[in-house]
């Protein structure tokens, strides 16, 4: 129900700020939570640095305390301070400036723990409907572009993070745009799909 993308040490440097609590970057993507995985226990020092800064500006970190930093130059005693600092034990929640550090929360748990909804539901008619999606925020609304994974015409309703807004499908096809028939619910548009 979330999209995401991978950054490396490069992106986290030169191309993440913080907008109002949340991760950006200059081409205008918008990320909720940073996600560490089990690799980024080795880090190099200006990047644990650029995260302290992130935290502090206000971003939301999920993921284990880096243990070391794989460069023999950089200083151990300043990586152990910040990585003290952001994760303190490495366990639970930490409050750090404006931003938190879940320290054993999986990517899902911190975004249930931050209240982030999932952007794309559907119902699974048959066990192996699958799905995949990509939302794209525009000025004047949202593009969420939904494919069917398997080979057989599925029929199910989808939902999405969005409300105030008229549902339309757009036939690539046919090039066709018509109304689609939808509701809200919590502020979600749930809309019903036939997907061939």
């Amino acid at each position: 129900g979330y999209n995401f993308d991978y950054a490396n040490s490069d992106v986290v440097l030169n191309r993440l700020a913080v907008s109002n609590g949340v991760l950006t970057t200059a081409t205008g993507m918008r990320y909720q939570v940073l996600a560490l995985d089990e690799n980024a226990k080795l880090m190099p020092l200006p990047v644990l640095r650029k995260i302290r800064d992130l935290v502090h500006a206000g971003a939301v970190v999920s993921g284990p305390k880096p243990a070391a930093s794989p460069r023999l130059m950089d200083a151990e005693a300043e990586f152990r301070a910040i990585a003290d600092e952001l994760w303190g034990t490495g366990k639970g929640t930490r409050v750090v400036g404006k931003g938190k550090v879940h320290a054993e929360a999986s990517v899902a748990g911190a975004l249930a723990a931050e209240k982030v909804a999932p952007d794309f539901e559907h119902t699974k008619p048959q066990a192996d409907t699958a799905l995949l999606f990509v939302h794209r925020a525009l000025p004047d609304g949202d593009l969420y572009w939904v494919d069917n994974r398997q080979k057989r015409a599925e029929t199910l309703e989808a939902t999405f993070r969005v409300s105030g807004r008229a549902p339309e499908l757009w036939h690539p096809e046919t090039g066709l745009v018509e109304p689609a028939g939808y509701r809200v619910e919590g502020g979600r548009t749930i809309v019903p799909l036939r997907l061939e």
